[in-house]
């Protein structure tokens, strides 16, 4: 509960700060809402690095409101995990919802830039087993276990900044930071999840991440 209370007064404090840099009536009647669909490139890069993580992400975020985006981020996640001592499977979805805002202002419409700061809520739910579990016990000695598939689902916030750029007619490049804070975990089984869709290593409650992107923005 209190990594809840600390996220949305957070939150409150952050929509306070930027409200002003959208509230600019003298150019109204140049804004038109548009949607913007994405897609993430640094999750397919890292397979290089980490092979056994395979993650991919795309987004939408819709501006209804001059400067103000609203976002859907949804991805998926499978781990095949390798090691001397256990090996470990999970598959998954995960969805994020949230706003961004451009503090930039109107005078970024002309090439349709950002420089923004924003909030996600996220949610992933995932599968995940283990096998070939290496145990050494000075009475029994050794001996190998495995656990069987099941479910595991978790809650999280997130506060983000980025810059997205325009590098043609309304298609742009961005990256983002990201800081996460876990609000809930829950599962049926005893072992901790290596890695959690959309958020990060599973042994802690906090994390960062960085994120690089592509998008193209529909003008309405």
């Amino acid at each position: 509960m209190r990594n809840t209370f600390t996220f949305f007064s957070l939150l409150i404090l952050i929509s306070g700060n930027v409200s002003p840099c959208y509230a600019n009536t003298e150019e109204d009647t140049l804004f038109r809402k548009s949607l913007s669909f994405g897609v993430e490139l640094s999750y397919p890069a890292r397979m290089f690095f980490e092979p056994e993580i395979k993650q991919y992400e795309a987004s939408l975020d819709f501006e209804f409101i001059e400067n103000v985006f609203a976002v859907l981020e949804a991805g998926a996640l499978q781990a095949d995990v390798m090691r001397d001592d256990f090996n470990y499977y999970s598959d998954g979805a995960y969805l994020r919802i949230g706003a961004d805002f451009n503090v930039l202002g109107s005078g970024a419409l002309k090439d349709n830039d950002k420089v923004f700061v924003g909030i996600r809520y996220g949610y992933c739910k995932q599968q995940h087993s283990a096998d070939n579990i290496f145990v050494t016990d000075n009475y029994w000695g050794s001996t190998t276990a495995s656990v069987e598939a099941s479910d595991f689902n978790a809650h999280w916030g997130e506060f983000v900044a980025g810059v997205r750029t325009e590098l043609f007619a309304n298609l742009s490049i961005g990256w983002s930071v990201r800081f996460r804070l876990l609000f809930s975990g829950v599962g049926e089984s005893l072992v901790e999840p290596y890695r959690i869709g959309g958020f990060g290593r599973g042994e802690s409650t906090t994390g960062f991440d960085f994120n690089y992107s592509i998008f193209y923005r529909i003008p309405f």
